[in-house]
């Protein structure tokens, strides 16, 4: 399984013109059409110090390729993780994001 193309920092901005805001329990799922098949993962400073924000985007990067491959290519996603997701186990965020994916209507 490959990763999609990250979203560079420009084109966040573009992506969050109009976005569709979904919210799980641990993280935040931004689905866009404007920017075509790409992913971008955020965890700002209320997530904690640099190791804690750099863990909770690899356990999103991780949680989003066990799902990837059922995902419409021409769409783009972004992750942004809650201040729930400290202390959680990817297989947490894992069924997170699938419950947020069915309730988009993105067979899981």
């Amino acid at each position: 399984m490959k990763l999609r193309e990250r979203l560079k920092e420009s084109e966040f901005e573009k992506a969050f013109e109009n976005p569709k805001k979904r919210t799980g329990h641990y993280i935040i799922l931004y689905v866009v059409n404007n920017v075509p098949n790409k992913v971008g993962f955020i965890a700002t400073r209320r997530i904690g110090n640099a190791v804690k924000r750099n863990r909770a985007k690899r356990i999103m990067r991780e949680a989003f390729l066990s799902v990837e491959e059922v995902l419409p290519s021409d769409l783009t996603f972004i992750l942004l993780a809650k201040s729930e997701i400290e202390g959680k186990k990817t297989k947490d965020i894992v069924e997170d994001l699938k419950n947020i994916l069915k309730r988009e209507g993105i067979k899981v």
